[in-house]
């Protein structure tokens, strides 16, 4: 077996074309469906791949339990039904490369044949790159749409929104640091239930006359949320991954490595039992909007004198979805920008530079200083007469 996804025609490396969602060869200019296109190498295109039935990854479903057993009521039976008929039959994957970075301790991986020279998250360049030995195998994935020259053009806009932004912000050296990164998630599948008493107002007007009208009311349902994303890495800021969102998971398919070409795929460090608070929060600020949601749409004012509203389960599926990811260190301190690499929705925090802002304040300054001598001259000439 080859150790990446080579050209039928010359034998190159294939890399992933956001924009077409084609493999593209560099060499011959061919292009290949990476949905038809196995692994099919040169020497071997006589021989159709052997499919092999991937084994289920025993430390996700432990963890998906975990999650359960958390949310009080575990649902692992149907959770390893649903994900066995989930998982297609693959192609066994070629050679992945894990990269370590030695400050930070991140890793990321690819195909063999995609290097990396520097650190997506701490900028550092002391990367060790060695074969991928341990068990890589998401469940699913959303591939990228957006191409690097669609989120460099996308950086540069929301760079120049900031009056403060420092002048090298922008330079070509910092936008050759923008990583297509696969970023690890964790899709809850939340089920909650309602149950709330109080009492309701209705308010109206006779003339001069308000009228309250009071009633008791009763709340009871059942909701769910599908694919609740929460990222599994500790680097990244949850608020920025968050503000990405959301995500169309309509395009969500089973993992496939031949989408993997030319981009980094992260390793999750939190498993679903540690994002468990999280991904309860999430579920009891649905249950809060869609309780006063109702509500409102009711009365004109109420009060919840009885809430027994809970999540009655969860359970979590392991996905790479994609993210075109910057980092830049100025005076000291990390600044991030994210690209939504499906949907183009931008984030990050522009850095503020104290150059600009002392610059600023000098010409401002300057220009009422002539102002104000203008001024004075107009006065003092009408004085003298």
């Amino acid at each position: 077996m080859a150790d990446t996804i080579k050209c039928p025609n010359c034998g190159s490396n294939l890399t992933l074309n956001a924009d077409t969602q084609m493999l593209d060869c560099p060499n011959c200019g061919s292009s290949f469906d990476p949905k038809e296109l196995g692994s099919i190498t040169v020497g071997e295109l006589e021989q159709k791949p052997q499919q092999v039935e991937p084994a289920q990854d025993q430390s996700q479903q432990a963890a998906a339990q975990a999650v359960a057993q958390a949310a009080a009521q575990t649902q692992a039976d149907a959770t390893q039904q649903a994900a066995e008929q989930a998982a297609p039959a693959q192609e066994a994957a070629p050679e992945q490369t894990e990269f370590v970075c030695n400050s930070c301790g991140a890793k990321l991986v690819t195909d063999a044949h995609t290097a990396a020279t520097f650190c997506t998250f701490c900028g550092s360049p002391a990367l060790v790159g060695k074969r991928l030995t341990e068990s890589f195998q998401p469940q699913y994935m959303i591939p990228f749409k957006y191409s690097r020259k669609s989120a460099e053009e996308a950086f540069i806009k929301w760079a120049g929104k900031g009056k403060w932004t420092p002048f090298g912000f922008v330079s070509k050296a910092n936008v050759a640091k923008m990583t297509g990164l696969y970023v690890p998630f964790w899709l809850f599948n939340i089920k909650a239930s309602i149950d709330a008493k109080g009492t309701g107002d209705k308010v109206h007007y006779r003339g001069d006359d308000e009228i309250i009208e009071t009633f008791d009311f009763e709340r009871k349902a059942n909701l769910s949320w599908d694919y609740v994303p929460l990222d599994g890495e500790t680097r990244i800021d949850d608020a920025l991954m968050e503000a990405i969102e959301p995500f169309d998971f309509d395009a969500l398919i089973p993992y496939d490595y031949r989408y993997l070409p030319g981009f980094y795929a992260d390793r999750y460090d939190q498993s679903p039992q540690d994002l468990a608070a999280r991904a309860t929060k999430r579920g009891m600020d649905g249950i809060d909007k869609a309780l006063k949601g109702s509500l409102k749409g009711t009365y004109d004012r109420f009060n919840i004198k009885q809430n027994l509203s809970r999540i009655d389960s969860m359970e979590a599926n392991y996905a790479l979805l994609p993210v075109w990811f910057l980092s830049y260190k100025y005076r000291n301190k990390f600044y991030y920008f994210a690209m939504n690499g499906q949907t183009g929705e931008v984030a990050g925090t522009i850095p503020v530079s104290p150059v600009k802002k002392t610059m600023f304040f000098f010409i401002v300054l300057g220009i009422l200083a002539v102002i104000t001598r203008f001024i004075l001259g107009l006065v003092m000439r009408g004085f003298w007469g």
